[in-house]
């Protein structure tokens, strides 16, 4: 959604307010019931992956979420150019064969996921303040 220029994402608490707010807009919801993302999961990973075991479903939904944002917001620069590496890794997500990944396929999840928690957190709520691991920065808070 563009409000002023910006590009702000709607954030919901419930899957009634994510319905409410499709339906003031004519919209209509792809799935009966929200679903959540296991964000903090990736970024508990994220702080320390040498002594934590890669949480393969939760990194790769946010692997996916992370793409689908970028592309949406127009920021596909702001997450790592991908090759090869993240190819594999990938692959290797997706068959939780991660304990197998090599030195570039590691770097290159720890570098899309990384990049891609901070597309998220860079991301101006249309609800105003955000609360938890995602809260944007006392400095950008206004209004």
């Amino acid at each position: 959604m563009a409000e002023g220029g910006r590009r702000r994402v709607p954030v919901f608490v419930t899957g009634r307010q994510a319905r409410a707010f499709a339906a003031r807009r004519g919209w209509s919801l792809a799935a009966s019931g929200p679903d959540t993302l296991e964000l903090v999961r990736v970024e508990r990973w994220l702080a320390d992956p040498v002594r934590r075991r890669v949480p393969a479903g939760a990194a790769l939904e946010a692997w996916n979420f992370f793409e689908d944002l970028a592309r949406g917001l127009g920021a596909t620069r702001r997450l790592p150019r991908q090759g090869a590496a993240h190819d594999s890794a990938y692959e290797r997500l997706c068959a939780d064969e991660c304990a197998d990944w090599t030195p570039d396929e590691r770097r290159a999840a720890l570098d899309l996921l990384t990049a891609g928690v901070e597309l998220w957190a860079s991301v101006p709520s249309t609800r105003g303040r955000r609360s938890g691991p995602y809260a944007e920065p006392a400095d950008r808070r206004r209004g």
